[in-house]
């Protein structure tokens, strides 16, 4: 059974925040940190990294816009990324800094605030990504760089990311789009920390194809 994936009438960068409909009287907006499953579309432009991201109906809530200048951007690479979710509304920074022998990228919130960092280390031959969340230790845990892997804590799985997308019947998804879901206990400052890191790990993807 093949499922195709239709999106009418819709442009990354340029959408209404999902959601607003009126129920009994009452304004509802629904955001990105509303959701528990999320699809990261990428719509790679020749420097930039921007996605498209959609609910599990495949309903576009945000989306991501690469910063920096076109000629940083081809020199150095992609070191910025936001997420807005509408028009000039930014919810989340992620930040590439520079640092010698390892990555380190900040994710902060849409004005600017810290809210995590996310550090990719190499011990013993073998890649090491962690999430410093408020004093908490995240990490990851899996094929990272195949897309199947789990965001863990203390008290167990936060988050996976798969390519594969169990929501709308079985649909294995391209290799420049998967699947976010996020366990319903979390607090937005998780699911920002948690949805930062994962667009961190395309900055690190992007920087290790220049590098190879």
């Amino acid at each position: 059974m093949e499922f195709e994936l239709v999106v009418a009438a819709e442009s990354v960068g340029s959408f209404e925040p999902r959601g607003t409909a009126a129920l009994d009287g009452i304004i509802a907006c629904m955001t990105i940190f509303a959701q528990d499953l999320l699809v990261f579309q990428q719509t790679k432009n020749i420097s930039k990294n921007d996605f498209a991201i959609r609910d599990g109906a495949g309903v576009q809530v945000a989306h991501v816009e690469t910063g920096g200048s076109a000629l940083g951007r081809m020199f150095a690479g992609a070191r910025q990324l936001t997420v807005f979710d509408g028009p000039g509304n930014p919810v989340l920074q992620v930040q590439d800094t520079m640092t010698l022998g390892r990555d380190r990228l900040e994710i902060l919130d849409g004005q600017g605030n810290p809210l995590a960092s996310l550090v990719k280390r190499i011990t013993f031959f073998k890649t090491r990504i962690t999430i410093d969340f408020q004093g908490e230790e995240l990490e990851m845990s899996g094929d990272i760089w195949g897309f199947d892997f789990q965001v863990t804590g203390a008290v167990g799985a936060l988050a996976s990311v798969s390519r594969e997308w169990s929501g709308m019947g079985n649909a294995l998804l391209g290799k420049s789009t998967y699947a976010l879901r996020l366990a319903p206990s979390l607090t937005i400052g998780q699911r920002q920390a948690v949805i930062g890191s994962i667009l961190a790990l395309d900055l690190i993807r992007e920087k290790q194809k220049r590098s190879s």
